[in-house]
């Protein structure tokens, strides 16, 4: 032991040393200073300041590593040095020195951070403009340097903003007297007389009265054409009067600000077009339309094949109209986002042609080819639901296909298969014991619209886009565990709409009139002996889990989001409400049948449906809220929150195990495997692979993603959450009680990720810091052991 730490100190010794030779001092010429740190500034008055030139070279804990190591790179290729240039004369060794010394300097290391006259005249620049856009038209900017060491320096702007100019007037100007109308009457609506000078506000007014004109008619107008001029002369100091209500009332003097007049200059008389007429035109890959027709005064060509894949009339009601008689853009781009809804529709492509003063529109619509296709293979580590303690590596293959319009209705008929293979040892010199999940679903979807095509027309253009369509799904699941098998049979029928609102928020809501859910369990020999060993309790609490029943669901969802998925702008936000009320349907069909067969009332001994199925009626909510923040331009924080309740009703005392709440798994409490932590402090024993859930929720996860290479991903993240059961029921035991255990889990880990775009690709380790069955895991035993989880999987974990 003692030799290997006198190894590992004199590697160190020597790092630290060869760092320590490419010391920045040594190669900087006499009359080149670094920036010692980022420039400061006194006087400042802006939240926000411009990027500047002048910068100076990332730290990490104090030390300035990727300077060092680009000046390490420039010892191997460069200096003159008789070691290093004999060196690089060794022919074995001179092709890995250069290829270390470039990769050092271009790819890892920082180039050094000089202090340089032309920066700071940059800089001086761009913090003017930053002021003056604020209404700081007299500031004063001054740098100045002083030395920090021999070789170093540190800049200082000294800023002297001045008074703030207000806007005193405002007043548009044009040869077009309609273009002024509508100007003065949008400019009436945004009253900014006696606000401070923003010219950011000013031009997001201008590219909003942009949007107004090009949707009243003014077809082309370049937002170039509107011009801002601003007169700080013809104006005198103004009392500011609204904001010094109390100074007055106090007999305090007036504060004054220096106003200035605002002028918004439009084009010359510009072309003002009305909305003319309109083509569809459909087309497959390799044809060409050959036939037309006319729809409520709409063209329609296509041809032989795209007559045979969809109905035209279907794309009457995908087209929109305005509600002025000139041409409006954006008629044009909600039709073009309708019309490409469709997912038999692979692209639309719109054209507007202006003839005389009005402007036709053509919408090319290309037609996918109606069967498609799909297969899928990959590896995974198994998280069944039933699975609690044990990992099970394995394959998976998914092999499915489309009909995109059947009956020329543009209603997908999906049929998809899976198949997920896997084995489990009892131990190392038992065979392997096969597993399997088999999965085979059908569904049926249909946009609203597609029937009674007689009465399809052109609708007028709502104030909010909306799609909404039908869904039927037809599912069976086959699952192969360690000791049981069981299989799912699953009917449901859902309406989905889903909202585009104008500031780009989309919100989507899904009503679930019925979903009903068959299932059945067998228990292996061995397995069954096992529960007849154990307690009444657990025996009780496994069997009414793992009995054959019947779950009927009512169910609805909203969901909404704003650049929650899309890292481009600064935060996003994510927000998500399930309500689910489950049992009714069979509980009232069985008290009509009970009036009369009075024999097969069951609902006061855990309600069976027709004195066969056991079912539940319960009641079960779940929220969740997710806020994306961008902390730096290649860095971004991730943070969710879940809460989740449920409540058996009438006979009903615990949650059917399917409606129950589970922690753990890839996108969860990633330190446990799914359903491995919880119901509070209670865990059940490694010979078993049963998990009970709870009725109750909590968790918060928070990760920090910092973008390294290309997409690659480095990600820190910290899971804490629960579940528990509300009160004691079949549940008996107070350590998964929530108000005799309200202690949630803690783990911690960190991850990469890789991002191509249509994809993601993560790895996480993730390790338990306080698990409540046996408390504080560094008190317990080393790291790692079976405190740690190692999860491959694809997609962000939220």
């Amino acid at each position: 032991m003692a030799l290997f730490m006198r190894q590992r100190l004199a590697e160190l010794w020597i790092l630290l040393s060869f760092l320590a030779a490419c010391s920045p001092a040594r190669f900087l010429a006499p009359n080149e200073r670094l920036v010692a740190r980022e420039p400061s500034f006194r006087g400042n008055l802006l939240e926000e300041l411009p990027p500047l030139y002048t910068r100076s070279n990332a730290r990490a804990l104090g030390i300035r590593t990727g300077l060092q190591l680009y000046w390490a790179g420039k010892v191997l290729t460069e200096s003159r040095h008789v070691f290093w240039r004999t060196l690089r004369r060794i022919p074995k060794l001179r092709y890995y020195i250069y290829a270390l010394g470039y990769n050092l300097q271009e790819k890892i290391g920082e180039p050094p951070a000089l202090l340089l006259d032309r920066n700071i005249t940059r800089d001086v620049a761009l913090l003017r403009e930053a002021y003056v856009q604020q209404g700081y038209f007299q500031v004063a900017i001054q740098p100045q340097i002083r030395p920090f060491t021999e070789k170093e320096v540190e800049v200082i702007y000294r800023i002297r903003p001045g008074p703030q100019w207000h806007i005193q007037e405002i007043d548009v100007e044009g040869p077009d007297p309609a273009m002024v109308g509508i100007a003065a009457d949008f400019f009436a609506d945004h009253m900014i007389i006696g606000e401070p000078y923003n010219l950011s506000r000013l031009d997001k007014l201008r590219e909003e009265l942009h949007e107004i004109l090009l949707e009243s008619g003014y077809y082309g107008l370049p937002l170039a054409q509107l011009i801002w001029e601003i007169d700080t002369t013809s104006m005198s100091a103004q009392p500011a009067s609204e904001k010094n209500i109390l100074r007055r009332w106090i007999g305090l003097p007036q504060a004054e600000y220096p106003s200035c007049r605002v002028r918004l200059l439009l084009p010359e008389r510009y072309q003002r077009y009305v909305a003319g007429r309109i083509q569809l035109t459909l087309r497959t890959s390799d044809s060409e339309p050959t036939q037309k027709a006319y729809y409520h005064g709409i063209e329609v060509r296509s041809d032989e094949r795209a007559e045979a894949v969809i109905d035209p009339r279907i794309l009457l009601r995908k087209v929109y109209y305005g509600k002025t008689p000139y041409y409006d853009h954006q008629v044009v781009q909600a039709s073009q986002r309708s019309l490409q809804a469709l997912e038999v529709v692979q692209w639309v492509g719109p054209s507007s042609n202006p003839e005389g003063d009005s402007v036709h529109i053509n919408y090319e619509v290309f037609l996918r080819p109606p069967i498609d296709m799909g297969l899928s293979i990959e590896g995974f580590q198994s998280s069944q639901p039933l699975v609690g303690n044990v990992s099970l590596p394995g394959a998976s293959a998914s092999v499915r296909g489309t009909y995109l319009s059947p009956f020329r209705r543009a209603a997908p008929l999906r049929l998809r298969g899976q198949v997920a293979l896997s084995y489990f040892r009892p131990s190392l010199s038992a065979p392997p014991l096969p597993l399997y999940n088999v999965i085979g679903e059908l569904s049926l979807t249909f946009p609203e619209g597609i029937f009674r095509l007689g009465e399809a027309a052109p609708l007028p253009l709502p104030q909010t886009l909306s799609r909404r369509f039908h869904s039927l799904l037809l599912s069976y699941q086959d699952i192969r565990q360690i000791e049981f098998l069981r299989r799912y049979l699953t009917l449901s029928w859902s309406r989905q709409v889903q909202y585009q609102f104008k500031d780009q928020r989309q919100e989507d809501q899904i009503w679930t009139p019925l979903s009903l859910t068959f299932v059945s369990t067998r228990f292996s020999p061995a397995f069954a002996q096992q529960i007849d060993n154990l307690s009444p309790l657990v025996r009780s609490l496994i069997l009414r889990d793992y009995l054959p029943r019947l779950t009927q669901l009512i169910a609805w969802q909203v969901s909404s989001h704003k650049n929650y998925f899309s890292p481009i702008a600064k935060k996003g936000d994510y927000s998500s409400f399930l309500v689910e009320l489950g049992g009714v349907l069979p509980f009232f069909v069985e008290h009509l049948l009970v009036m009369t067969f009075p024999q097969w009332d069951s609902t006061y001994r855990d309600n069976r449906f027709l004195n066969r199925f056991p079912y539940g009626v319960f009641l079960r909510a779940l929220v969740e809220g997710r806020l994306r923040y961008r902390l730096l331009s290649s860095q971004q924080l991730y943070l969710r929150g879940r809460i989740g309740a449920g409540q058996g009703l009438y006979y009903t005392l615990d949650l059917p195990f399917e409606n129950r709440f589970f922690v753990g798994g890839p996108n969860s409490m990633r330190a446990w495997q799914f359903g491995g932590l919880g119901p509070g402090k209670y865990a059940f024993g490694d010979n078993l692979f049963l998990i009970p859930g709870g009725s109750l929720l909590a968790e918060f996860n928070i990760e920090l993603r910092q973008n390294l290479y290309r997409g690659l991903q480095m990600a820190p993240f910290v899971d804490i959450g629960n579940v528990w059961f509300i009160s004691s029921t079949y549940f008996e035991d107070a350590r998964g009680i929530f108000w005799h255990a309200p202690w949630p889990g803690i783990g911690g880990g960190i991850g990469l990720r890789w991002d191509f775009g249509v994809l993601a690709v993560r790895v996480d380790v993730a390790q338990q810091i306080y698990n409540p069955a046996s408390g504080w895991v560094l008190r317990q035993f080393p790291l790692g052991a079976t405190g740690v989880q190692y999860v491959f999987a694809v997609g962000y974990p939220f």
